[in-house]
């Protein structure tokens, strides 16, 4: 997946790269109901700074690796797999004057929670990496 961004700024071995999005995809998108950036106002992307990039540039950004599937694994896969183990594990539990419905509920949401804490840790692992998933190419020299 590619997107069009311009470079910003470049300081401290880093580069800003404003990401331009395409307003007609938001207004496709079945999630933007959801979305936090609902208006498509300014994306800045922050990356390790590379040769023969200057502030003022356009630039277009490529992701690699299928890195928005990983991601989305991480965010949700990884929970909901943990919460149907949860589940499956709550229903193994002999418990005779708490309704086994309740105690599959609760075993499933404190899977869902510690799904949802290695699924966090992983990707903060991920995103100090995101330099590997991430490519520039020099669209216009401004």
């Amino acid at each position: 997946m590619s997107t069009k961004g311009i470079i910003k700024d470049k300081k401290d071995g880093k580069i800003y790269i404003e990401v331009i999005q395409d307003k007609t995809a938001c207004e496709s998108c079945a999630a933007r109901v959801f979305c936090s950036k609902s208006s498509c106002d300014e994306n800045l992307m922050i990356l390790d700074a590379r040769p023969g990039f200057e502030a003022g540039d356009d630039v277009i950004v490529e992701e690699s690796h299928n890195i928005l599937l990983k991601t989305s694994l991480l965010a949700y896969g990884i929970p909901l797999i943990f919460f149907i183990g949860g589940i499956l594990l709550g229903g193994l539990v002999p418990v005779q004057k708490i309704p086994s419905e309740l105690i599959r509920f609760a075993f499933g949401c404190l899977g869902l929670f510690g799904g949802a804490a290695i699924g966090h840790m992983l990707a903060k692992r991920l995103s100090r990496n995101i330099d590997r998933y991430v490519s520039l190419i020099l669209n216009n020299r401004q």
